[in-house]
Order: structure tokens, then sequence, then C-alpha cells
């Protein structure tokens, strides 16, 4: 976390500086390239200092769109925080580590996507290039134009790709019109410009947006190897000696490719660096696993053994680069895409002409969120322990300056994608500022029909109602995790929002009427086979009566008026749960329910199509108790019902168990994906599309909250219930992270087929046990309490409130 000290001082710098002075090319002396989606603009700066001193040496940056900042060429952070609505961030970034005595070049990387392009979906953009610096390094002002040369840079086009259709962030670079030593301390800038900023140019364009301190930390830089060689097409070529950090010589004329094998699926910026080689052709082209030829790029896609290089191939859109020649042995010729790419598998090709090449490194550098990871899990089951590793790892590759959907494919926040995630991240770590990050991006996308968008921040709108409920049990999660509530109070006006949209949909026999489809509009729910055709959306029928939609409404009600009690609104919570109340009274006796299949329908018409209609009339409390547990282990089992897919098994989960139902959570999903050498969690099955998309992570929350037993049973994790599921497992052990410390729980089962459990917490936490648990003893410690009990071989007496541990 920031420093106090810390957050006053980017307040004072960013109070100083709203508005600019943002840094431009001056007008008329040089003209943006021609350059696809994106332009691309270079700054450099000369500083000298002495001895460097323990003291920060800060620098505050933002940019639009994006910045790569190098120190003596060591790339440093990237970013700026993608921006949220209207509000955009400056980057805090302490360089001193890299500067050294004497001379020091900061270099700055912008990249600025166009207006009248998608590019990078996901980063807002005014369509002026610039940047935004402040800090004192050494006796420099960074805030001073003077301080610095530009150049817009040519021969770089950026394009939108086919796979990586809403990143644009594809590369085609002219290595001969690049200035390969800007980076360097004799590198002659003369011919480059003093920036101009804002004041010193008439007014044009869209204005420079106010700017607030970046809300969440840096993203991870951390070197990885590459761990083997795939495949390649110069048998006489030794390409495992990119591996011992050797060079590698491509004889003249010479189409080589390899196929390099990161080991795991990861995000990760690429460099490449060159020596000679005048004209040779590069391309870099990242993969997420060998597969058959794409049905549809790139949304329908043929994959079996992720690993299969004789049968599969690699497909994805290529980094080209043209080599100048001009690298040797002590400084040479590195090319980096600008952006990180995904991939476990990368495969470089090298075209020469009739001069040699040598290729002197490949390097990658893997890039995440750093979330600070202290929950754990461990189990007397192997295949457990594969599917704990890889969800992390998947989450970890969903997690950047947002969640993500996929990062390979789009790099957008969905707000479906981030309940989950927000969740799973909520067992790993303490650490809530990219939730709470998320939770402010959809209040700030809230449109004047009550929704919030489906994915934000987007230049491109979209709406998907369901989304806008998952965004209110998001923060009913955050309020029994974290329980802040100032920062709760601020969205109950867009909660009510949000339910008035459903409300003035609702018809007079309790259905919530969904609107057609349109571009901007999409009534999705799961990716399951039965509703490819429709893109997720079951058959509404006529009317357009979604009883999938009425009961997540439901749920949002009663997930409303549980925030609305913990903000002290007690009336508010009276009218959403009276209204939940009334909704559901009515939807238990209407058309929805089909008497004969003993079944929801969804909707007003026809048999019954799903199970989510079932899954939902749960989590909605709509059916409870024996006709729950009735409802959902019959519709599991029934083939003649839509499945739910890996994007809603966290709510089938969470719903068979509220229903008594554990021995029907099946794990063989992820066991086949596991046994198709997936190494993170697949989108679908039906598109087959990302192999990394981290709603798949579902044993984050599972195995802490069932399989150990912990959940919160008080705002901000004041209270926690401790109820370990009925399991065939021999023992299971694991830590949950709460604001007050963490939560240690282990159990071992006996001879006599019981289970001893032990529990660990801070003392400030109150402890509910199982009603069936006996043996109960509290042991003295020192700042913890531990409790030890025992449940009986039948697991907990299922249908008896549980009581209070008195403290």
């Amino acid at each position: 976390m920031k420093s106090p000290e810390l957050v006053q001082e980017e307040q004072t710098v960013l109070s100083q500086d709203l508005g600019g002075p943002w840094f431009e090319l001056p007008a008329g002396t040089d003209e943006p390239p021609s350059s696809g989606v994106a332009s691309s603009m270079k700054f450099r700066a000369r500083v000298t200092i002495g001895s460097p001193g323990t003291d920060p040496a800060r620098v505050y940056i933002s940019a639009d769109s994006r910045y790569r900042l190098m120190v003596n060429g060591a790339l440093v952070a990237a970013g700026p925080a993608k921006p949220s609505g209207r509000t955009w961030f400056a980057d805090t970034v302490d360089i001193g580590a890299h500067l050294i005595p004497g001379e020091n070049i900061i270099g700055i990387d912008v990249l600025s996507y166009s207006t009248s392009s998608l590019g990078n979906v996901s980063v807002q953009r005014t369509g002026r290039p610039g940047m935004l610096v402040r800090g004192i390094i050494g006796e420099t002002d960074l805030s001073e134009p003077a301080a610095w040369k530009c150049r817009f840079v040519h021969g770089r086009h950026f394009r939108q790709g086919r796979n990586t259709l809403f990143l644009g962030i594809q590369e085609s670079t002219d290595g001969t019109a690049s200035e390969h030593d800007w980076l360097q301390t004799g590198f002659d800038d003369a011919a480059w410009h003093v920036p101009a900023t804002d004041n010193q140019q008439p007014f044009s364009g869209t204005p420079r947006p106010p700017l607030a301190p970046r809300p969440i930390p840096h993203l991870t830089l951390e070197p990885v190897p590459i761990i083997d060689v795939k495949a390649s097409s110069e048998p006489g070529i030794d390409w495992s000696r990119l591996m011992r950090g050797e060079p590698i010589d491509i004889r003249p004329n010479t189409d080589a490719s390899v196929d390099l094998d990161a080991g795991v699926l990861m995000t990760a910026f690429l460099s490449l660096a060159v020596e000679s080689g005048q004209g040779a052709r590069v391309e870099l082209t990242a993969a997420e696993c060998y597969e058959q030829p794409p049905t549809d790029l790139p949304w329908l896609r043929r994959k079996a053994d992720r690993t299969d290089h004789i049968n599969g191939d690699l497909y994805g859109d290529p980094d080209q680069y043209l080599i100048s020649g001009t690298g040797t042995q002590e400084a040479p010729e590195v090319y980096s895409p600008f952006w990180f790419r995904t991939f476990r598998y990368v495969r470089l090709r090298i075209t020469t002409t009739d001069t040699p090449a040598r290729l002197q490194s490949i390097n990658l550098t893997r890039t995440h969120y750093p979330l600070a990871i202290t929950g754990s899990f461990a189990s007397s089951s192997e295949v457990y322990g594969k599917l704990w590793d890889v969800s992390v790892r998947t989450l970890l590759n969903c997690m950047h300056e947002t969640f993500e959907d996929c990062p390979f494919y789009e790099q957008l926040q969905y707000a479906m994608d981030t309940r989950s995630q927000a969740l799973f991240s909520l067992h790993l770590s303490t650490d809530d500022r990219l939730i709470r990050r998320a939770i402010e991006d959809f209040a700030a996308s809230g449109n004047p029909t009550g929704l919030t968008e489906s994915r934000s921040p987007s230049v491109e709108p979209q709406f998907i109602p369901g989304f806008s409920l998952y965004w209110i049990r998001m923060i009913a999660d955050h309020v029994s995790y974290v329980g802040d509530r100032p920062y709760t109070e601020r969205f109950i006006g867009r909660i009510d929002a949000v339910l008035g949209y459903f409300k003035d949909r609702l018809s007079p026999d309790g259905f919530v009427i969904s609107a057609e489809g349109d571009g901007v509009l999409w009534n999705f729910v799961d990716w399951t086979e039965a509703w490819r055709t429709s893109r997720g959306v079951p058959e509404l029928g006529p009317r357009r009566t979604n009883t999938i939609a009425t009961f997540m409404y439901i749920a949002a009600l009663r997930s409303a008026a549980s925030i609305a009690g913990f903000c002290g609104r007690d009336g508010l919570a009276r009218e959403y749960a009276s209204r939940a109340d009334t909704l559901t009274e009515i939807v238990r006796r209407g058309a929805a329910w089909d008497e004969n299949a003993s079944y929801y329908r969804d909707s007003d018409g026809g048999t019954p199509q799903s199970v989510h209609a079932q899954m939902w009339a749960v989590l909605s409390g709509v059916v409870q108790g024996g006709a729950a547990t009735d409802l959902l282990r019959r519709a599991v089992a029934d083939k003649h019902l839509a499945p739910c897919s890996y994007a809603t098994a966290l709510d089938l989960f969470d719903a068979l168990r509220h229903a008594h139902a554990d021995e029907r959570i099946d794990w063989k999903p992820w066991e086949d994906m596991l046994a198709l050498n997936l190494t993170t969690w697949a989108e679908d099955t039906v598109s087959l599309r990302s192999d990394c998309h981290a709603w798949g992570s579902v044993p984050l929350q599972h195995f802490p909250r069932y399989i150990l037993g912990v959940s919160p049973a008080g705002a901000g994790f004041t209270n926690s219930v401790i109820d370990p599921a009925p399991s065939d497992l021999d023992w299971a052990e694991g830590t949950v992270p709460t604001p007050h410390g963490p939560i240690n729980v282990q159990w071992k089962r006996t001879a006599s087929g019981s289970r001893e459990v032990t529990v660990s917490a801070p003392p400030v936490i109150g402890l509910t046990l199982p009603d069936a648990a006996s043996a109960i003893t509290e042991h003295p410690a020192t700042g913890r309490r531990t409790v030890t009990f025992t449940l009986p071989p039948a697991g907990r007496t299922l249908q008896k409130p549980l009581a209070a541990l008195t403290k």
C-alpha cells in the first residue's frame, strides 16, 4: 500500500497540474506518419546526477494513450493505468534504482490510439498524441519542455489483427527507419524537437482530461526463461543455445523458424536482440497453443492436445520487423513490440538476404498485477493441488490494469467475469485495490436507462443487462469480505438505477421482459452448446419473458438489501427485500413453472430448457430447503437441459452447496483440460477460443469456502462460519486472508471416518461452528484464537441452524 506521505505528495503534484501542460510535438515541425490504428512518439531527456542517494527519484507520468518508460535502456514501467470514465491517471514511478552517477538517459515511448479506429478497445484516447511528466531528477526539472527532445516514429505501423480483434497491438516495423541508439548517451538528437505544450499552440480537439493518482500498483516486470524448443524448420541450427544465453548465426538466404516453449501460458513483453543481418525479416507470432485450422477466425477454433505440434499449428497475429543491420556485439539492434503478448509458444521466423544475421537473444519479461498472495490450499488430492495452481496462474494472467476476460484476444473487463475474478482474488489476498477500481469503472459507465455497461473501460459501448446485476453482487461480496462503508455508500444511487431498469420491465405476471438484442444490447447468459447459434442467449418466446433474468433480479434485490443495510439505509433495505419477496411469490405460482417436468422454463411457454433456470431459482431463494436439493440433483443429471459452462460454474457450485447437493459438484471438466495439457483454464467448450479465462478459476473460492469451510458471516469478515463440507478427502489445510489477519484451517479424517478440525483465527473475528460439531475445545494462544472440534462421518446436520461459538 502507498504510504500516507506518498499519497499526499501525489495529490499535491496533481492538484497543481490539473489540465496540463502536456507535451506534444510542435505544430509544423513533423507530421505523424500514416500508421494504422495508432501513432508512436518518442521523448528523450538527459539528466546528470552525482552519486545516487537513498532518497526516491520520483517521476509522475501519463500519456495519451500508452507509454513505456526506459531508464538507461531498461524497461522500468508501462502505463498509465487505463482511464476510468472521464478520469485519467498519472503514474508515480521511482527510477532511483536505475540511475547511475553521471549522465543518464530517460526515454519514453508513447503510443497514441486513433479516435477513428478501435485500436485497443479498453483504452480511452483523445486523438491528441501527447505525454505529461513531472519530477526533478538531479538538477533537471522534467516538467520543463527544454528538458526533452521528441519526434514521431516513422516506419512503425500498428494494426488491428485478425485474432486480437479488440486489441490493435500488432506491429510492422521498418528497422531501417528507426534510431536504435536513441536510449544511449552518445546519441545525437539534434534533429529532434523540443516539445510544445498545450498552452503554446491554439486549442483544438478534445480537451485533456482531469488526472488522479494511479489507484493500483505497477505491473510486475519479471524476466523468465525459455523452457524448451518445440519445433524448428532448420535442423542444422541449435536453437537450444538461446536457453543458454548463447548467440545463433543464421546463414545468408535462409528462411528459418523455431517454436519456443515458455512452459506455461503467460503474459509477457517480448524483446529480440540481433547483430548485422541487413534486410532480414523477422516475424514473432505469439500463440496460446497448437490447434487445427480455425473454423472462423477469431471466434471458432478447433483444439485438442494443446502441445501437439505434429497434428496442430500455431495461429496468431505476427509482429513483423525489418532488420537494419546496424547492430553490433556491444550494441545490438533491439526490437520489442510495444505491448505485452499472451502466449505459451512463440514462433520466431527469420528470413535473411545475402547477409548473415546473428541472433543474440530473445527475452521474455512476465507481467501481471502484483497480487500479494497469502491464501493457500493443500489436500490429500494431487489433482486438487493442480487445480489450485492452474487457477492461480489463470487469474494472474487475467489481472493487469483491470481484470480481463482473456488477455490474448480482448483484455476487456466484463462485469460477469470480474465478479468471479474479484471473489477469487479475495481468497488469495487482502489487496482489494483492483476490485475497487473495477467497481468504480462500472459505476462510471452508467447509462441513463439505469444499466452499467457490460465491459468497462471501453471506447465501444455494449450492454448485457444481467451483467449490471453481477456488478451489484460484486459490491455485496466486497462488503462481506472488506466492509468499507464510506466507500460502499458512493454506489447506492447507481445500484438503485440498475434495479430501476429491471423494475420498469416487469410484466404483471412477474417476468422481466427482455428487449430485443442489437449491436449494442446483448442478452447473454452462458456459452453453452444449446445456445451456440444464439450466442449464449436462451429462447425467450414471443413476449420475450425471461425467467433467468427474473431470478437474477430477485437475487440482486437481496444483495442490494444487504448493501443498503450495511450503509445504514434501513428503509431502502426493507424496500428491496419487500420487492424481492413479492416477486418471489408471483414467480413461484406463475407460468415459469412446468408442472409436468417439475422444472422452471426459460420463458413463459414451451418446455424447460436449461440448468440455468433451476440454478437461479435456488440462488434467488425462490426454491429452498429439500425442494432445492431435489431440483438441482435432478437438473444437473438431466441430459435434456442445457448444462452450465465454465462461465457459470461458480454460480452452479454455490447453488449446489446451498442446496446441500455437494455430491453433484463435478471437477471432471477441469481434469479434462489438464489431460489436454492446458496450463490455464479455457474460456468455454463451444467456441474453444481462449485458453486463458479466469472465470474458470472456481477452485480459488470453492476450496477455501467449502472444503476448508471458511466464509464471512458479517460485513468485513467480523464474523466467520467454519463449516467444512462433506468430503472424501483424507485431509485438507489452508489459509484464508481477512482484513483482521489470516484464518488457518486444517482437518484430517480419523479411523472412524469422523474429521478432526483445527481453526486458528484472529481473536477479533467471531466464529460460528456447525451444529453437528462436538468435542469443542478452545486452546489459549498469544494473539490468536485456536479451536478444535470433531465432525461426524455424515458431515454436519444440514437442516439445523449453526450455533454461535461463545468467545
